[in-house]
């Protein structure tokens, strides 16, 4: 039960963080972003909302990372495979984490860099952008390559379930 109870933290969480990402792809940013900032940000912390779903994704990931490391058996048949999209998603949370509560980037900067690359105008801002975000923009990058290819195409593996696509016939065959 502890495993659903941190990955549904995990998985809730990183989706409602990608969504709210969304904003700095688009201009205006859609009106439900504003509503869903409103309710996922209802503490506040050092005059800045605290983003309950960051802090979702973030105990959801290094619960995981922490049984994978603690519990023998699932230790035993772990893999590299296994540790790498935990660290890399842990590392992005932590720098995104530390964009916003610790250096206070310049959203208005990383904006009109997200914005030109939605535009094809490749132009570097004026103000200066943290070098965090550009570490979280590489984690984030690698991340993406690495998806395709990866166990974290488990969503997909859905879809072609034996269970799903193959007739329940077994008796009638025999």
């Amino acid at each position: 039960k502890w495993l659903w109870l941190f990955a549904l933290c995990f998985h809730w969480g990183f989706f409602f963080t990608v969504v709210r990402h969304l904003r700095f792809f688009t201009d205006p940013a859609p009106a439900f972003l504003g509503m869903w900032e409103a309710i996922d940000g209802v503490f506040w912390v050092d005059l800045q909302r605290l983003y309950l779903t960051g802090v979702l994704l973030l105990l959801g990931i290094t619960a995981l990372f922490i049984r994978r490391l603690y519990l023998d058996k699932v230790r035993y048949i772990s893999l590299v495979q296994d540790f790498f999209p935990l660290v890399l998603i842990m590392g992005i949370a932590i720098s995104g984490m530390s964009l916003r509560y610790l250096t206070h980037a310049d959203v208005n900067a990383i904006k009109e860099l997200a914005m030109g690359w939605v535009n094809f105008s490749f132009a570097v801002p004026d103000a200066t952008i943290s070098v965090i975000f550009y570490f979280h923009l590489a984690l984030v990058c690698t991340l993406l390559i690495y998806f395709p290819t990866s166990k974290l195409m488990h969503a997909a593996g859905v879809f072609m379930s034996p269970t799903r696509n193959m007739a329940n016939n077994n008796r009638m065959v025999r």
